[in-house]
This record gives structure tokens, C-alpha cells and sequence, in this order.
């Protein structure tokens, strides 16, 4: 897995879920994750999400922790899994860090009722894309929300942390498969 961290506040706006992107942040091919803090405006003409779309409901957040991850040769429904692994981890990381654990409700994160995070997996013309994003700041959120300033994480930590995990339940997944032989 190859993870990129980009220094520098990138936003994320729907359309930065895409190939395109990744490919822009890294040259090395591969599963690769691309961790970067910026503000998330997701109109709902953008929202990959069909039914928040033909809701009418977009995202904003004035500042998110954001992770985009492609896992090339994969199907929606191993991506949906992998999005849920990666929602998981992000609870423990946070949990372990800010003694506060957020309630995970199928690929969301909440605190106190406050949504912590907005999530999707889609497919891309190598595998599959997936976004978590983690409130910050909640200041014009469209929704009751919670962010990591709230819990006292920094999210440069969680990107790394989160990542970090990541990867290391992908090898240790990864090792499992290839330690093991068929039975009849």
C-alpha cells in the first residue's frame, strides 16, 4: 500500500475521488491511500451517493481530515467491506486517542449524535475508490455534527495513524490468505 500524505490543504469536493487524483499525488502505482486536511463541499449534483443525491443532500465541512484510497482489481462489494475496515480502524484510532469512542453505524462515525464522518465507496476503471472524511471543524456543517478539535486529535495525527492501520491490517489480511493451504 502506498501512502501519500500531502502537506499542504487540499479541498475535497467530490470530483477528487477519481483516479485522476491519485495519479496526480502518486506516481508509484499500486493500492495506494492519499491523506490530506481541507474543507469538503460536495454539492448534491456531484454526491456519488444515489440516494443523497436524489435527496438533494450535498456535504460540507469547513475542515476534514480526509483519506482517498483506490484498491486496483477489486469489486464494489470487497470495496464496501474495505470501507468498513477502514471506518473501524478510524473509531479505534480515535477512541485510543481521545477516550471518547464514536459510534460506528455502518460506514459513519458518531459522537454524541453529532455526525464525526461521511464515507463512500465507489468503483473506478481500475477497482475501487473509497473516501472517509472526518470532521475538524463543524462550523456550517448541514447536519448536527462532532469533530476531532472536539475530541482533541490532531488530524494529521489521525491521518497517519489511521492509515498507518490500514496498511497493517492489509498485510496482516494479505499474510493470512497466503499461510494457509486448500482442503478438499
Amino acid at each position: 500500500m502506498n501512502i501519500v500524505l500531502l502537506d499542504a490543504p487540499r479541498p475535497y469536493d467530490g470530483r477528487t475521488l477519481s483516479t485522476a487524483f491519485l495519479d496526480e499525488q502518486s506516481a508509484d502505482g499500486g493500492d495506494t491511500v492519499v491523506a490530506f486536511v481541507g474543507e469538503a463541499d460536495v454539492p448534491a449534483h456531484d454526491m456519488v451517493d444515489l440516494e443523497d443525491a436524489e435527496a438533494g443532500l450535498s456535504i460540507y465541512s469547513p475542515l476534514m481530515a480526509h483519506l482517498v484510497v483506490e484498491h486496483r482489481d477489486m469489486a464494489l462489494s470487497e470495496g464496501v467491506l474495505a470501507q468498513r475496515l477502514l471506518v473501524r480502524l478510524a473509531a479505534e484510532w480515535i477512541a485510543a486517542r481521545s477516550g471518547t469512542t464514536p459510534e460506528v453505524r455502518g460506514d459513519d462515525l458518531f459522537v454524541l449524535d453529532g455526525k464525526l464522518s461521511v464515507s463512500i465507496a465507489t468503483t473506478s476503471p481500475r477497482g475501487v475508490l473509497i473516501h472517509l472524511g472526518v470532521n475538524v471543524d463543524t462550523e456550517g456543517a448541514p447536519v448536527r455534527a462532532a469533530g476531532l478539535r472536539d475530541l482533541r486529535v490532531a488530524p494529521e495525527e489521525f491521518l497517519k495513524g489511521t492509515a498507518r492501520a490500514y496498511e497493517r491490517e492489509l498485510d496482516s489480511a494479505a499474510h493470512a490468505v497466503a499461510k494457509v493451504r486448500p482442503v478438499p
